[in-house]
């Protein structure tokens, strides 16, 4: 997991709106970055991490970068539909 930490630095923005404003103004390469760092193991993972929550700093910004990566998910397949 260590080669997430800068992303989830970029990405970790505790406020909803201003984690969902950037990646939703993010192009389409930066999106793919993010979704393409987080593999099925590494969301199994991060989902087994975060069914045992540890109120630690780590914890919040790792959880919020998920939340940033499930919505660039759904951003990527929206404009792939647009198309």
């Amino acid at each position: 997991m260590h080669h997430l930490i800068n992303l989830a630095k970029k990405w970790g923005i505790e406020d909803d709106g201003y984690r969902d404003e950037l990646v939703f103004n993010s192009s389409n390469s930066d999106l793919t970055e993010l979704v393409n760092s987080i593999g099925d193991d590494k969301a199994n993972a991060l989902n087994d991490w975060f069914c045992e929550p540890e109120l630690t700093d780590e914890y919040i910004k790792f959880s919020v970068f998920f939340m940033a990566f499930e919505y660039a998910k759904s951003i990527l397949e929206s404009r792939s539909l647009e198309k």
